[in-house]
């Protein structure tokens, strides 16, 4: 047989090896729980994964990277720590296409990806599989780019390990975080969640990060691996691609060597009395993970609502988790592209089944608009009106819920407002404009239909159904609107009036005062005057007669015997010459 016709078999026998151990590997991993991390990780153990461990690196990578799997990543990480125990080569490879994916998935900002793959490498480095320097590069990115909340997710688990090792960066960090806090204008469900990070580090971390799950250190070895990230360098497109191996039969024996080892620590510790190689200490609610797994895996297999409401009631959930399905429900629909009636029917049966649905349903609406509402797009917006909004328009829910809302530019945001649109607008589709205007009157909902109290909040709800186009129901409200602006002319009108007569009173008051007091203020005045042009001579005191022509304006009139310097020539006597020039009138003689 030729060496090509060897080589030619050697590859096909390890192909079909590297399918065996693909097939082997992929359902393992893409169904990893909490509870089944021990049975998974023996799994594992019966094909060559020293062989396929790029196999299981690829599968890791996938699983990190789908959004639905964000509350099984610490399962997923346990998993790898243990791997990474026995072949540090998986710890390895991982801490470096874990980096890499991340920067991708950051550049095109795809954050959710991002959350999970950082939830991933931070318990990583609690578990001492990757070193700080990963974390501390990724941190500084972060506050780079002002990324608060990924910052906050990863302070959250790692924190109080990051101030173990890394005090004076840690310290760094939180001075980076408190001056962002009191200096940028932050939006409320983000400042909101700075602060309780900091009660979190106030209370040394007991009520965050150290609410993990942690691994007995005892019970396996530990590898730390460290990356710096360049800019050459991109993640391994062909991660998990078959590729031939120049090993194969050292790898196969050291492969065998490693079970023979695993059986003999597994049969040892059964013997001893212990159930488990390794202790895990749960703290991270996987009760809670399950059940809501279970929920969303009920509504995805459901053909319809009507399906799906059944299946949900068989489980008989308890009223205190009640809420919790109602918000799987929401969370499941908002992931569609457009609104779904499947959604909005499942609610359908639920309400009526029983009052402690509506219940919830209640105080998830109120929770979605007082809590979560900035944290939705606009898409999501749309969905979520719509909605709410069908359960209003046939009564599942009563009109009362919208009595939180309150429409004002100071309490409610623009999402919020955007969301109100969505929702009135599915309203007047469900009902027209005059079921919807009957049933708005029989509910007082004063936050958004004010009749009473300040103009200013009446006159920014007609404003803004008028934007919308539903201005038709503002008519009650730009009725009291023209009262309550007639009532404060009216007010306005009476004050004016008042503080005239008060200022009339005040002037004749004054003109009283002035005649009383004012001839002698006068007097002292002229006396003074007339001291100082004459100070060489005494004046005897002014007579009634004297003050009176010293205040005429006309002058004094002279004696008879002064002569008149008046314009007006004085009067001749009948015997004085007539002096003029036109010649006096002759007499005509009678004849």
């Amino acid at each position: 047989m030729s060496t090509a016709t060897i080589q030619d078999e050697d590859i096909k026998f390890q192909r079909e090896n590297w399918e065996m151990i693909r097939s082997h590997v992929s359902p393992i991993i893409s169904n990893l729980t909490m509870d089944n991390l021990q049975e998974s990780h023996r799994d594992l153990f019966q094909v060559n994964i020293l062989i396929g461990r790029n196999i299981i690196c690829k599968n890791v990578v996938d699983f990190t990277l789908n959004k639905q799997n964000g509350r099984l990543i610490p399962a997923l990480s346990a998993l790898i720590a243990l791997l990474n125990s026995d072949i540090p080569d998986i710890g390895e490879t991982l801490a470096k296409e874990l980096m890499l994916m991340f920067v991708q998935q950051f550049n095109r900002k795809d954050y959710v990806s991002c959350g999970n793959i950082l939830q991933c490498l931070s318990i990583l480095f609690l578990y001492d599989v990757i070193h700080e320097i990963v974390i501390l590069q990724i941190l500084l990115l972060l506050l780079e780019k002002n990324s608060l909340r990924l910052v906050i997710a990863v302070m959250k688990i790692c924190g109080w390990k990051l101030a173990l090792v890394s005090k004076k960066t840690h310290d760094m960090i939180w001075e980076k975080l408190r001056y962002i806090l009191q200096t940028q204008e932050l939006s409320s469900t983000l400042r909101e969640s700075l602060e309780t990070l900091f009660e979190i580090r106030q209370k040394d971390y007991k009520s965050g990060s150290q609410g993990l799950f942690i691994l007995d250190p005892t019970s396996y070895t530990v590898h730390t691996h460290s990356y710096i990230v360049s800019d050459e360098d991109e993640a391994n497109k062909e991660l998990g691609n078959f590729e031939k191996c120049e090993n194969f039969n050292e790898l196969t024996m050291a492969f065998d060597t490693l079970r023979q080892k695993l059986l003999i620590n597994n049969t040892s510790n059964t013997n001893e009395g212990s159930n488990s190689q390794l202790q895990i200490y749960d703290m991270t609610s996987t009760n809670d993970v399950e059940f809501k797994k279970k929920i969303y895996l009920v509504l995805k297999s459901s053909l319809s609502g009507d399906e799906a409401a059944h299946k949900l009631l068989k489980l008989k959930i308890a009223n205190n988790l009640k809420k919790s399905v109602v918000d799987i429900i929401i969370k499941s629909s908002l992931q569609e592209s457009t609104f779904s009636k499947f959604y909005s029917i499942l609610s359908e049966r639920m309400i009526t089944f029983h009052r402690s649905w509506q219940t919830a349903y209640n105080e998830t609406f109120e929770q979605n608009y007082t809590q979560d509402i900035e944290d939705y797009e606009t898409d999501q917006l749309r969905i979520l009106g719509k909605f709410w909004g069908h359960l209003i328009s046939y009564e599942f829910l009563p009109m009362d819920c919208l009595k939180i809302i309150k429409l004002t530019e100071e309490e409610s945001c623009p999402q919020g407002r955007i969301f109100i649109k969505f929702l009135f607008q599915e309203l007047v589709n469900e009902l027209g404009l005059d079921e919807l205007q009957l049933r708005l009157n029989s509910s007082k909902l004063d936050g958004m239909f004010p009749l009473e109290g300040d103009a200013e909040h009446i006159r920014y709800s007609i404003n803004f159904f008028t934007a919308i186009g539903l201005g038709l129901l503002t008519e009650d409200m730009r009725s009291r609107l023209t009262i309550i602006q007639e009532v404060e002319d009216a007010e306005e009108e009476e004050k004016k009036l008042r503080e005239e007569e008060e200022l009339e009173k005040l002037r004749k008051k004054a003109r009283e005062s002035q005649s009383t007091q004012g001839p002698k203020i006068h007097e002292s005045r002229l006396f003074l005057q007339k001291d100082t042009r004459e100070n060489s001579r005494s004046r005897s005191p002014f007579t009634v007669e004297t003050r009176k022509r010293a205040r005429s304006r006309t002058p004094p009139r002279g004696s008879r015997n002064h002569r008149n310097r008046s314009r007006t020539p004085p009067r001749r006597p009948k015997n004085h010459r007539n002096r003029s020039r036109t010649p006096p009138a002759r007499r005509q003689r009678h004849r």
